[in-house]
């Protein structure tokens, strides 16, 4: 899975999703070399302002995630050298995935489980990989996912930050 994340996301370059620069390996050890956000995760956010008994400000929560849309639109559009798309589905996002950096910026992280249409690795139909907390319906029951699971797992994420509870 690391080196199909590296060969799927060096290929992705945008604001909003963490640069992948190189793979390497050492003796039998692999590596990713990636870029550095000073930045907390979104979870981190949260449980920092539940502690504080401080809501999330409604225009924070949806500058956030408008940013992490603008990221995985990026992804999902993404096609190969003859224009086919790739099929990029994150899988995975949930608020751990989600940086928000000291200067105000918004990466999505940690495609270690996107699954891409041309993905080297294959992930079988019915394997479940993600936070079940955050999963679609459909990939609840593993079935075939498109980039709406992404978007289903964002209005969760969204609803958490504005109401400051778990949705499941």
């Amino acid at each position: 899975m690391l080196t199909d994340e590296a060969k799927l996301v060096v290929n992705l370059s945008h604001t909003n999703i963490v640069q992948v620069y190189d793979l390497g390996r050492v003796g039998n050890d692999y590596f990713i070399s990636m870029e550095y956000v000073d930045s907390v995760n979104l979870r981190e956010l949260t449980v920092r302002a539940s502690e504080l008994r401080l809501p999330i400000p409604m225009p924070v929560a949806l500058y956030v995630m408008a940013e992490v849309c603008k990221g995985l639109d990026y992804a999902h559009s993404r096609r190969d050298s003859q224009g086919q798309p790739l099929g990029i589905v994150h899988r995975d996002m949930s608020p751990q995935n989600v940086l928000v950096s000291f200067e105000g910026e918004v990466k999505i992280v940690d495609f270690g489980i996107a699954k891409a249409a041309l993905n080297i690795s294959q992930t079988n139909v019915g394997t479940l990989k993600g936070k079940v907390t955050y999963m679609s319906p459909e990939q609840a029951v593993g079935k075939a996912l498109d980039y709406r699971t992404d978007i289903f797992s964002c209005g969760i994420v969204l609803y958490e930050l504005l109401t400051g509870k778990r949705l499941f």
